[in-house]
């Protein structure tokens, strides 16, 4: 047995976050490696809500067929990337930064589904239940794989547009989209 196979050299560390300016140089190069087989591409999460340190890097993508979105995870693994999760919907890895490894994840959508995922992956999280329990209240449900939900069917999800504006919401500013007091940011400055 080989001794570097007895005494593997350490593998450089998962990074848990990153300054918000790192984070959008590293996704903007995957954004531009990945874009030709993408018929939309955004960038989602706390680079999208312009949080100061960030998690992980959030993608929402539509692809033509599932051969294009094959090839996101091919073009990933080009990138020296660790795969982490790769299905027919999502693919995380782990990408190569400055100082380790750091998340990226891939949500697919279809274009019927866009606006939707985008909303959710943008999140907050607390803002994403605040509008879940909103929309409930309006006789509504949020379903990230298929749009705004009103007696089973589905009556927006292409753009975030149409999501708030179907919950006659004004389409907040990604910024604004974390909960303070029980309320959306948004909500309190419309006062």
């Amino acid at each position: 047995m080989k001794q570097s196979t007895l005494f593997p050299q350490d593998e450089a560390p998962v990074v848990s976050e990153l300054d918000l300016k790192e984070a959008e140089m590293l996704a903007a190069k995957v954004k531009g490696a990945v874009c030709i087989y993408c018929n939309k591409i955004e960038v989602a999460g706390s680079i999208r809500r312009q949080k100061a340190k960030v998690h992980d890097i959030d993608f929402v993508v539509v692809t033509e067929n599932d051969a294009k979105w094959q090839k996101i995870g091919e073009e990933l693994k080009r990138l020296k990337a660790k795969p982490d999760c790769r299905g027919n919907s999502i693919i995380k890895a782990l990408l190569p930064c400055r100082s380790g490894f750091f998340q990226v994840d891939f949500y697919r959508a279809k274009p019927e589904t866009f606006g939707i995922h985008f909303i959710i992956r943008t999140g907050s999280a607390e803002h994403n239940m605040w509008l879940a329990g909103y929309a409930l209240s309006k006789g509504y449900r949020l379903k990230y794989s298929t749009g705004l939900m009103k007696d089973g069917v589905a009556v927006a999800g292409e753009t975030e547009e149409n999501v708030f504006s179907a919950l006659e919401l004004p389409c907040s500013l990604p910024e604004q989209r974390e909960i303070v007091e029980g309320k959306p940011i948004w909500q309190q400055r419309e006062r």
